[in-house]
């Protein structure tokens, strides 16, 4: 997987992408995609995702200082097997749009999938600084998204920590000093 992240420093648009191959067909991946319920799950670290009907979807963010951004998206481009994207609709707290590619990965090794994600911060040029240097917008959100997909298409499930305390209890800890 190749990793890069690029943000046009002449516009106030916020710029993630990344790449992740994942060993299944594109069509396979595309339909996946599609489904009502892959999106809520793995951007669940990022947003609360409810699907309005087939194109469309509400997604719900919480900010810093208990400040919450809502939006809603519809998918303006659907090519089976190679492209899917999507948009904000006017009157949404963040305009932004976001792109997944999919193509042959070399080798017949699956797909390539690249997923773009394009916001465009309140506050323009101000808000794109403060989002970059506050990491308001982590750049993780991309990457962890692609990884958890992958997940979920190789094995079916989304792997998590939830209900998996870590470290001993406090009776069973060595008496090691």
């Amino acid at each position: 997987m190749a990793d890069k992240i690029h943000a046009e420093d002449h516009t106030d648009e916020l710029v993630l992408r990344r790449w992740i191959t994942v060993g299944l067909p594109a069509t396979d991946l595309f339909a996946l995609w599609l489904h009502p319920d892959t999106l809520p799950r793995i951007m669940s670290h990022f947003a609360k995702i409810t699907p309005v009907n087939a194109s469309d979807a509400l997604w719900q963010v919480d900010g810093p200082l208990g400040k919450h951004y809502s939006w809603e998206t519809r998918i303006v481009e659907a090519q089976p097997g190679e492209v899917i994207a999507w948009r904000s609709l006017e009157g949404g707290d963040i305009p932004n749009e976001g792109e997944l590619r999919l193509r042959p990965a070399p080798g017949e090794w699956g797909t390539e999938l690249a997923l773009t994600l394009r916001f465009t911060p309140p506050g323009g040029m101000l808000g794109k600084k403060v989002t970059t240097t506050f990491d308001l917008l982590p750049k993780e959100v991309v990457s962890k998204a692609l990884h958890r997909f992958k997940s979920l298409t190789e094995t079916g499930e989304i792997p998590t920590l939830d209900g998996q305390p870590a470290g001993r209890h406090a009776e069973r800890q060595d008496k090691e000093k």
